[in-house]
């Protein structure tokens, strides 16, 4: 009854730990919740990572070829002259892109003060400065002000112009003209406001001079924001001024350039879902944002210099039919913004983006269910990460969690690259690290209180080995008794009480403890479990309290390993105390109760049975055969070949009714320079098991003759002359010892 109740209070606190560390895992799960709904912004921050990750993996593939730039750049203002150009070039310019065909064309730089090289203008000026009045002769009228003459080129072409909003402080004043925005017609769900309140709405307005503004197809807005990291993932395709809404650059220069007078937006409750331009239906978030999707750094798209472009230096079909961007890229003007692929990406560029997003289709939608997706991903993942922590072994638990976490990375990953829906991996994975982290460290925190009590416990009265087996298992299953085939050994050293019975107390457990330290070293890098010393005697066995594969040949191995190392250790011994030691051990396999054995009060992790008896018997026998090793049948018998065995008797010790073969152990390499006494000793001893006494004492005495060093001939031809003639019908080879 007591082994049923420990049983059953071991398997009370085991279940009492996994139910704790999943009431601590619950509470991590509502934490993952939690961070979702606060949106922190140092998570938004790794979340906006996750997403540059996922949107490099849409890197590449043919970009539209309807957007292009026209670049003033470096080699543009040298030709040509200084920035700002007077604006009868950028009207010839227009001109130009007109002449090539291109569909619509969308500046990208504010005209808000008055070209002051108009000869109208500076003649003014001069008037009023030095009261002189020029007289300017040839000089068509057209080209008198060249805000005039830009604004008469711009009502002939599909012009886009750009403005900017600001607040009214950094204005100082209303605008000179209203803006001329591209139509925009609303389709509103039940219950949803006007478009504009839901955009970003600023009181101020950078405006083109009037008559440029009057004369374009429509005035769009060039602002553009970063996230709160500074980077530029998104386009606002809307913002509004003073009520009204305006459209991106982007947006109206491609409207413009496909024929439509104005898109169509669609308004829920939440705010706008979907532009609708000739047939596109353009997925938009809260507050009219687009997700741009980048093919890659600066450079995707075609490039040309506005130089090029007023010589006529370019092929007609380069820009017929195009979407052109004009805006300047020169050192001093460049407009450069950090992307998720180029951290100086230019703005110029970040309009044919756009317009690439739109017409390839590429979207990037956060749809309206992933709040609830992640919710249910938290949940799934916690829930079987809670379960798996708790239970399972980190062997196992920390393989399926990585498994689980690449699951949700790659499967969030295919829906953006493969379907389009942004749907962040971050909090189940935050919910899939923070179990792990907490179960294991509520598992390894319980396991250490543990060890501490089992430690205290028993590290004063069982092996170092035992004690090790019991903080790997947690408890003290392993210890109850229990019926084990083991591999036991005996050691003595030869004559050592008379060896040390004039030396003091204080040199002999010196010496002791020289010869024990490597011997227990010997024991225990052979996974044996030592388990007492009695004097100079030491007894240790393999296959408990943990399964030890191949036991029989590691205990005869370490007995072999003990004599060289004995033998190493004599050399320092002998100047050191005058002495040699001479060690015998004897090893027998099979089953033996191992166990705690002992007393309430005290208690020792011991083996008991007839092996361990045998085995101490088998060590006795070394000295009767002067060998170092002696065992038995059933240890050889285990070894599979790993040895080189010599007979040596047939022996019944006492306290066993039965004969047991037993063998000493020799080298491969002694056993092959030894051969031909091998074969007569074999010879010899199949002769004597036989009976035949007289032919095996005569073998015995030669050899005994030719190897007097060996005390194992000298035995059997006493023995053999002293049974010559007295053979019986009884005999079946057994030499019974009736000492130990």
């Amino acid at each position: 009854m007591s082994r049923v109740r420990d049983k059953l209070n071991d398997l009370l606190r085991r279940n009492k730990k996994r139910t704790d560390t999943m009431l601590v895992g619950l509470v991590c799960l509502a934490f993952s919740c939690a961070l979702m709904v606060l949106r922190i912004p140092f998570l938004d921050r790794i979340d906006s990572g996750i997403y540059d990750v996922f949107l490099r993996s849409m890197a590449g593939g043919e970009p539209s070829p309807i957007p292009v730039l026209v670049d003033i750049d470096e080699r543009s203002i040298n030709e040509l002259g200084q920035w700002p150009w007077p604006r009868y070039r950028m009207a010839e310019l227009l001109i130009a892109l007109g002449e090539y065909g291109v569909a619509s064309m969308g500046v990208d730089i504010l005209m808000t003060e008055p070209d002051r090289t108009s000869p109208a203008l500076w003649m003014e000026q001069l008037k009023e400065d030095f009261g002189v009045e020029p007289d300017i002769q040839g000089l068509p009228e057209e080209l008198m002000n060249n805000d005039d003459y830009l604004a008469s080129i711009i009502a002939q072409l599909p012009v886009v112009m750009s403005a900017q909003l600001v607040s009214i402080e950094e204005v100082g004043r209303a605008p000179d003209s209203k803006p001329k925005p591209l139509t925009i017609n609303q389709r509103r769900a039940p219950g949803a406001g006007r478009l504009e309140e839901y955009l970003a709405n600023d009181t101020g307005i950078l405006m083109p001079v009037p008559s440029i503004a009057e004369a374009s197809t429509a005035i769009a807005l060039m602002n553009a924001e970063g996230d709160s990291d500074g980077v530029f993932r998104r386009v606002p395709l809307f913002a509004a001024w003073n009520g009204t809404a305006i459209a991106s650059l982007a947006l109206a220069t491609l409207a413009v350039g496909a024929g439509e007078n104005g898109v169509v937006v669609y308004v829920s409750m939440d705010g706008p879902v979907a532009v609708d331009l000739a047939g596109i239906e353009i997925p938009v978030s809260h507050g009219g944002t687009m997700p741009v999707a980048f093919r890659g750094g600066g450079g995707t798209y075609p490039v040309y210099s506005a130089v090029d472009v007023l010589r006529g230096a370019v092929s007609e079909d380069a820009l017929a039919g195009r979407i052109a961007f004009i805006g300047s890229t020169s050192t001093g003007l460049k407009d450069l913004r950090p992307t998720p692929f180029d951290g100086a990406y230019p703005g110029l560029e970040l309009h044919a983006a756009a317009v690439d997003t739109i017409l390839s289709g590429r979207f990037i939608r956060t749809p309206i269910w992933s709040m609830g997706y992640i919710m249910i991903l938290i949940l799934a993942t916690g829930t079987i990460s809670m379960i798996l922590f708790s239970v399972a072994s980190p062997r196992t638990a920390i393989p399926a969690g990585a498994i689980m976490a690449a699951c949700v990375w790659f499967g969030s990953r295919y829906l953006m690259v493969s379907e389009g829906y942004f749907v962040t991996p971050l909090y189940a994975l935050i919910t899939i690290f923070l179990e792990a982290f907490v179960s294991f460290s509520l598992r390894f925190l319980f396991e250490e209180s543990e060890k501490r009590v089992l430690r205290r416990a028993f590290s004063n009265y069982v092996a170092p080995e035992v004690v090790g087996k019991i903080m790997e298992t947690g408890g003290v299953a392993s210890l109850e008794g229990q019926q084990r085939d083991i591999s036991v050994l005996f050691t003595d050293l030869r004559g050592f009480t008379s060896l040390t019975e004039k030396m003091p107390p204080k040199q002999v457990v010196a010496m002791l403890g020289s010869y024990f330290t490597p011997m227990t070293s010997i024991v225990r890098n052979s996974m044996g479990t030592l388990d007492k010393f009695v004097g100079d005697a030491l007894m240790a066995f393999w296959n408990a309290p943990t399964d030890v594969p191949d036991h029989p040949y590691r205990a005869v191995r370490s007995l072999l390993d003990m004599h060289i190392a004995l033998g190493e250790l004599n050399v320092k011994l002998e100047p050191e105390f005058g002495m040699r030691l001479m060690m015998g051990g004897g090893i027998h396999t099979g089953a033996a109760h191992v166990g705690n054995m002992g007393t309430s009060e005290l208690m020792d992790y011991t083996a008991i049975g007839d092996t361990v008896n045998t085995a101490s018997r088998l060590e006795g026998m070394c000295s009767k055969y002067g060998v170092g090793v002696v065992i038995s049948k059933d240890t050889a018998d285990l070894c599979g070949g790993k040895i080189a065995l010599k007979p040596l008797d047939l022996v019944r010790v006492k306290g066993r009714t039965a004969g047991i073969p037993i063998f000493t152990v020799r080298t491969f390499e002694e056993a092959e320079s030894e051969k031909e006494e091998m074969r007569l000793w074999e010879e010899a001893f199949s002769l004597y098991i036989g009976g035949d006494f007289v032919s095996s004492g005569k073998i015995c005495s030669s050899l005994a003759r030719d190897h007097p060093e060996e005390k194992l001939y000298r035995i059997f031809a006493e023995r053999t002359e002293m049974m010559a003639g007295q053979i019986s019908e009884n005999w079946d080879g057994v030499f019974i010892y009736e000492s130990k």
